[in-house]
């Protein structure tokens, strides 16, 4: 889908809390915040991670108002004692925090139908506003969101701050919201026209997609391309701005998305598991699954879609040679004599779970995902997979990179990948 935006806005990210420092926690807010500020058309120029410190907290700011017109900070407004964002914010500013009568009743009837007696001591710190901070409603949780027009200096022009909660579901409430609104209307009437696109994919390393969809665009398109790998494959994002911007753009995606035909994902948030389970629906095939090593995570994958039970008959876990055999009917003999990781494994588990639950596919998965387990000629990695159909059974060997995890997670791509490719007959 062709996404027209605007461009040269710029923002900076500020994301605070002792815990994303030492590695407690995963910082997907930033992640998140920086894919919508790109969405609306903003550059996001700075990205900076403090703990809970008042001066850092202070710095990172000043830091963050040089490089943005639009500042997003989240985390350190709660009301413990090492939620410092507030102070921080206030010592860079100069002025004192003040509490807000509106905050306070709006919080003490929160605390009311929550069933507790009143406000406590604790809970009135999320009351606190640095002065001239505009306090906004939290819908989702206590701590408001509060927002600063810094006026513009010599050197620079004027800003918007916004103070978001540090717990995702709260800070997305927000940017789906009022602060996201005003954000939005940051963006001058006279910027220039730009427009954007992604393909998803999956099945090729990051390396080998630049590659060829680089060589394959031509430069007078000017196209800037981006990528956005992940475990689960490779998003593709291509943009345009100027002259004929959604002509080029929409001559670049055609060339990519032919290009790519067999690792693109044809869902809007690049969901495989979905593009598997339109194409069985649409086809009115149904599908059982066969696995080992992967425990079970291709069926939950499947099963994640809503309406899956109408194309997902079922699926065994078959951990050991006894349950490949006994549930799924893979002989002992072929165990016995090609080791449970193989060809030969794999496409007996495929044909055998097609059988038992009379579906149109088949998936069997078997392997090594490790940290032990490896054996000569069959590393940490080696994923077998069967696939069969009323027409034929194939078997397809992998050798994944990555943790335990990682490799299940691959592995499951790969299958539905495969999957996929199977039911389409691309």
């Amino acid at each position: 889908m062709i996404v027209p935006t605007t461009s040269g806005t710029s923002a900076a990210l500020v994301t605070i809390g002792d815990e994303l420092l030492l590695g407690d926690r995963l910082d997907t807010n930033a992640a998140w915040i920086a894919r919508a500020l790109s969405d609306w058309g903003f550059e996001v120029r700075l990205h900076l991670s403090v703990g809970d410190d008042e001066a850092r907290i202070g710095w990172a700011i000043d830091e963050a108002l040089e490089a943005g017109e639009v500042v997003v900070v989240t985390g350190g407004l709660g009301p413990t004692s090492d939620d410092r964002t507030r102070e921080g914010v206030a010592g860079w500013l100069g002025v004192s925090i003040e509490e807000s009568a509106e905050l306070v009743a709006a919080l003490e009837a929160r605390a009311r139908e929550r069933g507790g007696a009143g406000l406590s001591h604790l809970n009135r710190r999320l009351a606190g506003v640095p002065a001239g901070g505009v306090p906004l409603h939290n819908s989702r949780g206590s701590a408001p969101a509060l927002l600063f027009e810094i006026p513009p200096t010599a050197d620079r022009s004027a800003r918007l701050l916004a103070l978001l909660p540090g717990v995702p579901a709260e800070m997305k409430g927000f940017m789906e919201g009022e602060v996201g609104e005003r954000i939005r209307a940051r963006r001058p009437a006279d910027a220039s026209a730009a427009v954007s696109c992604t393909v998803h994919t999956s099945g090729l390393p990051e390396s080998v997609l630049a590659e060829s969809v680089e060589g394959a665009l031509p430069s007078e398109l000017a196209l800037k391309v981006a990528y956005r790998p992940s475990i689960l494959g490779v998003e593709i994002r291509l943009s345009a701005e100027g002259d004929e911007a959604e002509d080029r753009l929409r001559r670049g995606a055609f060339m990519v998305e032919e290009l790519l035909a067999p690792y693109r994902i044809d869902h809007p948030d690049g969901d495989l598991a979905a593009t598997v389970g339109r194409a069985l629906s649409d086809r009115g095939q149904t599908i059982a699954v066969a696995e080992s090593c992967t425990g079970g995570l291709m069926a939950k994958r499947l099963t994640d879609i809503p309406g899956s039970s109408s194309y997902f008959l079922g699926g065994v876990v078959s951990y050991s040679d006894a349950v490949k055999s006994a549930l799924v009917g893979v002989p002992n003999e072929t165990l016995a004599a090609n080791g449970a990781v193989s060809d030969e494994v794999a496409r007996a588990l495929a044909e055998g779970i097609r059988a038992r639950l009379a579906s149109d596919i088949g998936i069997g998965i078997t392997g090594i995902a490790g940290p032990g387990g490896a054996v000569p000629g069959k590393p940490v990695g080696t994923v077998w997979f069967g696939v069969s159909s009323r027409a034929a059974t194939r078997g397809e060997m992998v050798r994944f990179a990555g943790t335990r995890a990682e490799i299940r997670a691959r592995a499951v791509q790969h299958a539905l990948r495969l999957t996929l490719l199977e039911v389409t007959g691309a």
